[in-house]
């Protein structure tokens, strides 16, 4: 399994309403499976999430940041301009 794992560091005057729009409107315009997660550390200075995409393999993933990836930081830039930086990181899962 290959998982896009998209790392956000978000406004902390927008987070709930971020997490919000991620869970109820982003997610289920993916047709793979998502969850989003947020990410505890202390170098964060802002509220920061990783929203995780699973793919079946390395080609759909590719397929999935070529195609549709941009689409989904236009939705996010549409609704929060401005409000949140993010990267992107690839891994792939080796054991259950």
């Amino acid at each position: 399994m290959h998982i896009l794992n998209i790392t956000f560091s978000v406004d902390p005057t927008i987070q709930e309403d971020f997490v919000a729009y991620v869970t109820t409107q982003l997610i289920r315009t993916l047709d793979q499976k998502s969850s989003l997660l947020r990410i505890h550390s202390d170098a964060n200075t802002h509220p920061t999430f990783g929203l995780q995409i699973e793919f079946d393999s390395s080609h759909i993933l590719k397929d999935f940041k070529n195609n549709g990836l941009e689409k989904t930081y236009e939705q996010l830039q549409a609704s929060f301009p401005n409000k949140w930086v993010c990267f992107d990181t690839e891994l792939e899962k080796l054991s259950p």
